[in-house]
């Protein structure tokens, strides 16, 4: 069997939720596809659609989010000043940083080092999975 477009073989059923997932993403398209994929994986994603929005969000819900996805180049607050605000309330929380750019082309986009995921962007719905669950602890589905 093939797979559907939010990662899940064709023909299965959603699977109940897993958890919370905030997904910090500016792009629109890549915040649609990440959000159908974690769905699929049966996850509640709480969207945020620049910086500030994000931080907002968790702020409000610090211990309902299981994960963060964080973009780093984003409107209003960049990625690195909105993990430093996660982390001063919440620093156990994973969090998977994301950028078009990669290490070798902006060194300083690896320099944390409570980063616990990296995903180069484009990424496809495999990528996204996997992290997911190594960051969370479970089996890849």
């Amino acid at each position: 069997m093939g797979e559907t477009f939010d990662g899940r073989e064709a023909g299965a059923t959603p699977r109940s939720p897993r958890g919370r997932v905030l997904l910090v993403e500016d792009e629109v398209s890549i915040r649609f596809v990440a959000k159908e994929i974690l769905e699929g994986l049966g996850f509640k994603v709480e969207e945020a659609v620049d910086g500030q929005e994000g931080l907002d969000l968790f702020l409000d819900h610090p211990g309902e989010v299981d994960l963060v996805i964080l973009d780093l180049v984003m409107p209003r607050l960049h990625g690195f000043q909105v993990m430093d605000g996660i982390r001063r309330i919440a620093p156990r929380v994973p969090i998977l940083l994301s950028s078009g750019y990669s290490p070798q082309e902006r060194p300083e986009v690896l320099t944390p080092t409570d980063i616990l995921g990296f995903l180069p962007k484009p990424y496809r719905s495999r990528d996204l999975r996997e992290h997911v669950s190594r960051l969370l602890g479970h089996t890849p589905q």
